[in-house]
């Protein structure tokens, strides 16, 4: 259902160009450690908390979408100014909040990665790329924030790729040298 009224945003925009959408990318921080530590069992209760503190973060007309582990995503139709930041701050914090689960007073926050709509985006892939990638340097900031996505970002994880690429191309091909450099006083 998400994809599906993501697409048809995306395709809405084109023929009505002033209409604004937004997706956020939300990750839960630590989630794994509530898994590891407390069970599956209570990770999952864990989840229903969140997806109902997330539903009474959002509109009636948006989109809140789970999309495997401790991922979510909105879809923000019919944005005002500020409507993405407004709600991206209330997420942060009700995800805050402490949670009693199972006799255990639990503590998380959420990353979340904002990307707005633009004519640009070509398919519902592309946009959650670029809100995921946003959410990746919330996370890199230090948790617990939302970061909006701009082309730089994308174009640092390029990079990063590509010299991953380039070093294992080159490390098959035993093209480093190893120097040894004697340091003295």
């Amino acid at each position: 259902l998400f994809s599906d009224r993501l697409s048809y945003a995306i395709r809405h925009l084109k023929r009505h160009p002033n209409q604004r959408f937004a997706v956020l990318f939300i990750d839960l921080d630590r989630f794994k450690m509530i898994n590891d530590t407390l069970g599956h069992h209570a990770g999952d209760i864990f989840l229903v908390e969140i997806a109902d503190r997330l539903r009474s973060c959002v509109r009636d007309n948006d989109v809140l979408a789970r999309l495997g582990g401790d991922e979510f995503v909105v879809l923000l139709d019919s944005l005002k100014p500020n409507d993405a930041e407004e709600v991206a701050s209330r997420i942060i914090t009700s995800i805050e909040k402490p949670y009693s689960i199972e006799n255990n007073t639990l503590y998380s926050n959420a990353s979340i990665g904002i990307a707005l709509c633009n004519r640009q985006y070509k398919s519902a892939d592309e946009i959650l790329r670029d809100a995921d990638a946003a959410m990746y340097q919330a996370k890199s900031l230090g948790r617990g924030r939302y970061v909006f996505f701009d082309k730089s970002m994308l174009e640092k994880l390029i990079a990063t790729m590509t010299l991953e690429q380039e070093l294992r191309v080159a490390i098959e091909k035993q093209q480093f040298e190893l120097h040894y450099q004697v340091i003295s006083d």
